[in-house]
């Protein structure tokens, strides 16, 4: 009789590590959520969207693209009108693989080679949460034309494809650097709850961030999003209760 010896175990975290999966909320963002996901789905595994169980037009978006979508009530858990960090948990519940994962705001566009720069041209490390750079664009003509330009000549040089300039960073006198919630990525091996403080999108992705602590919290220069406004000289942080700013049109 012949004996085969059994296979050792597969470890997830190896055959898995090119896998990258996304959550997003979208509480009434859907006239965005229809541009990001068309951006940002093919360089994904997993895409899943939380909102709310009367929003309707967010779920329709969500059945266009084939996306995982997650109604929910916990945007309104503790009494809050945007309570983002309970919802983003709803969205870690489906999270399919134990690869990467990032949380992406409903109203960010990925670059055009954004899955190829994390893989091929970036040296990730398990133990860290990355951040990056954005810039703004306004308006559905700025939206559109940004999809179709690219972020690198010559293979070797980033630059900006939008003449406003690179938005800024969190940088406090507490904690440093730190990723905020727009685009957070992170692996599967170093998962936690999000957590749901203040009940809005002002300061959980804070919190979120420094559970890693200050020297595990890098910065992807390489990797620049867009980020979409509906409208010029918006209020800085009118979304973080709930949409504020108008629809795009």
């Amino acid at each position: 009789m012949n004996y085969t010896a059994p296979l050792p175990p597969q470890d997830p975290f190896a055959t898995e590590a090119l896998r990258l999966e996304a959550v997003t909320v979208s509480a009434y963002f859907d006239d965005l959520l229809d541009h990001a996901i068309t951006a940002n789905h093919p360089h994904l595994d997993t895409l899943i969207v939380v909102t709310a169980h009367d929003d309707r037009r967010t779920q329709q978006v969500c059945a266009k693209h084939g996306c995982i979508c997650v109604p929910t009530d916990l945007l309104k858990k503790n009494g809050r009108q945007f309570n983002k960090g309970a919802a983003i948990n709803a969205g870690f519940n489906r999270f399919q693989y134990n690869g990467w994962r990032v949380h992406l705001d409903a109203d960010i566009l990925l670059p055009d080679n954004a899955r190829r720069l994390l893989f091929n041209h970036t040296h990730l490390e398990r133990d860290c949460i990355y951040g990056c750079d954005r810039i703004d664009v306004v308006g559905r003509s700025e939206i559109e034309a940004v999809r179709t330009h690219r972020q690198h000549n010559w293979g070797f040089l980033v630059y900006p494809t939008h003449r406003a300039p690179i938005t800024a960073r969190y940088v406090d006198g507490l904690h440093g650097y730190v990723p905020i919630g727009f685009f957070q990525l992170w692996h599967a091996s170093k998962q936690s709850m999000y957590p749901f403080t203040l009940g809005s999108a002002a300061h959980d992705d804070v919190c979120f961030a420094t559970l890693w602590p200050a020297g595990k919290r890098r910065h992807l220069p390489q990797l620049i999003c867009h980020h979409m406004v509906t409208e010029k000289d918006a209020i800085f942080g009118n979304n973080w209760e709930g949409r504020k700013q108008k629809r795009l049109t």
